[in-house]
């Protein structure tokens, strides 16, 4: 008759081939069908284990229990991340979706970068508050002030404007990249401005991680979670 030792040696392997395919997940078919392989398994080796065991040492509740637990436990693991990777695929997809919902649309992500393309060049910003006078201020790379573009007063929340590409002076200015600032006050008190770079969605990528956004101007690529608002 075969020992109760011989028999748990080979099922406590079964124990850590199952928790360590719980460490990763797979998320695959081929994985569903090994998990229904591996609980098949598991429960041969435990019947033939109480089928040989010793008569005059037999397995104890407890030892049993805790046996079914351990499997228990790595088997609801493996449900559960199994439920997870299905869930986690649902929500790219419908990000996908949604991503591809605003190709043709202008968006808004952070930052204050401005793309001079046939004349013109558009940005955005988020007032905190009213302002009575507001100031966008066009900038060289180096920080240099090229051109001021006067918005008068504006109401709290997001603002665009447009620039014709030309300095103060009414020089028009090569196409390429630029920088603006925002300077905003209501009467004496300053009002803050958080400033936010403008493209049109030209195309969307479906990546592991999320939907991409390829972006005209010099924004180029940026996450789909990026975006701030829709213009």
């Amino acid at each position: 008759m075969s020992s109760v030792n011989s028999l748990t040696s080979a099922v406590n392997p079964f124990y850590a081939s199952l928790q360590s395919n719980s460490a990763s997940s797979s998320g695959s078919a081929s994985s569903g069908a090994s998990g229904l392989a591996s609980e098949s398994t598991f429960y041969n080796l435990l019947v033939t284990q109480l089928t040989n065991q010793d008569p005059l040492n037999p397995l104890s509740n407890q030892d049993l229990s805790a046996e079914l637990a351990q499997f228990s436990v790595a088997n609801g693991v493996n449900a559960i991340q199994g439920s997870l990777s299905s869930l986690m695929a649902q929500i790219n997809q419908n990000q996908g979706l949604q991503a591809a919902s605003l190709i043709g649309k202008t968006v808004s992500t952070s930052g204050n970068s401005l793309q001079l393309s046939g004349g013109s060049a558009t940005g955005g910003y988020d007032l905190s508050a009213d302002a009575s006078n507001v100031d966008v201020l066009v900038q060289n790379s180096a920080g240099q002030t090229l051109a001021v573009l006067p918005q008068g007063a504006q109401s709290s929340g997001m603002q665009s404007f447009t620039w014709n590409g030309t300095d103060n002076s009414g020089v028009a200015l090569p196409a390429g990249n630029y920088q603006f600032l925002v300077q905003a006050a209501n009467g004496s008190q300053g009002v803050s401005a958080t400033p936010y770079s403008l493209g049109v969605v030209n195309g969307v990528t479906l990546g592991s991680s999320g939907p991409t956004l390829q972006l005209s101007g010099q924004k180029g690529s940026v996450p789909f979670s990026s975006v701030q608002n829709i213009i």
